[in-house]
């Protein structure tokens, strides 16, 4: 099954008078469990295509469809519904909350939802990722791979449809970004969960069940 369809999508912005196109009449289909890679040198489009998937931003034409819904007809309430649903971000920045420890962090997604429970599936979330021991940490007690497993936890702990990740390790050193995509790939083995990731990890790239590269918004390649 397609948790993802994207139909001639093309996107442009505009920079004043001038026209940047993002993408330019690209399809796209992901399969539920696969590990996508998404790679292309900067302004290729691959923040384009996951802010679109992430239903941040929608197409200026095409058809974005998520979970079997177009996301194009949903209002905004529905597309903030929709991603609290169905997708999971992990951002390079983190966006954690500084205020609040990591099982807090974790847990604030499905408060928003008002699941219940959500301390303990908060809790089996930082568990999946290592950190049972650090629980009760703020953000700033944590080292960098740290502060992105919790991250990755809160991307993973509503189990959504989808997981994006864009550029999950450009913050971290060479050792510490094998080790958290390498966690990743677990996750995506284990649980079938379906991943889009932006990265140029050679290893990583190796080991997804496929690579997508776009250049100038187009296709260039793509191989399982």
């Amino acid at each position: 099954m397609n948790v993802v369809e994207l139909v001639n999508i093309s996107k442009t912005y505009h920079l004043g008078k001038i026209e940047v196109p993002a993408l330019r009449r690209i399809s796209l289909s992901v399969a539920q469990g696969e590990f996508l890679i998404i790679k292309g040198q900067s302004g290729s489009g691959k923040s384009t295509a996951l802010n679109l998937i992430g239903a941040m931003d929608l197409p200026d034409s095409g058809e974005v469809h998520i979970a079997g819904r177009d996301i194009s007809k949903l209002s905004d309430y529905h597309l903030s519904l929709m991603r609290r649903k169905h997708i999971g971000f992990i951002f390079q920045s983190f966006n954690l909350i500084p205020v609040l420890n990591a099982l807090e962090n974790v847990a604030y997604p499905l408060r928003l939802q008002g699941i219940c429970g959500y301390r303990q599936k908060a809790e089996a979330a930082l568990e999946q990722v290592g950190l049972s021991n650090f629980m009760k940490h703020r953000p700033t007690e944590l080292s960098g791979g740290q502060i992105q497993r919790v991250a990755i936890a809160r991307g993973i702990v509503s189990k959504p449809d989808i997981i994006l990740a864009d550029e999950p390790t450009a913050n971290l050193d060479s050792e510490t970004s094998a080790q958290i995509l390498e966690l990743l790939l677990q996750l995506n083995i284990q649980q079938k969960l379906t991943f889009i990731v932006s990265t140029h990890h050679a290893t990583v790239m190796e080991k997804a069940s496929r690579v997508l590269e776009l250049k100038d918004g187009q296709i260039l390649a793509d191989a399982a």
